[in-house]
């Protein structure tokens, strides 16, 4: 893995949660476009199994706040 390619996973990755909080942007969409950005990301070996757990919960929970359900 190439630091250059994980900074600018773990940049696209935290720009998902910024997008996710965005009242303008669909939650669903960016949940989606995120969850395949996670696989990608994962499946290449350009973050960890940690980093890849961490995000993902913390997409959950935006989503589940953005849907009014407690996070």
């Amino acid at each position: 893995m190439s630091a250059s390619n994980h900074e600018l996973a773990i940049g696209m990755l935290a720009g998902y949660i910024e997008r996710m909080i965005d009242p303008d942007c669909s939650p669903v969409v960016v949940k989606a476009s995120a969850g395949t950005a996670l696989l990608i990301f994962r499946t290449l070996s350009i973050i960890s199994a940690t980093e890849e757990a961490d995000y993902a919960e913390r997409l959950r929970r935006v989503y589940e706040r953005r849907q009014g359900r407690a996070a």
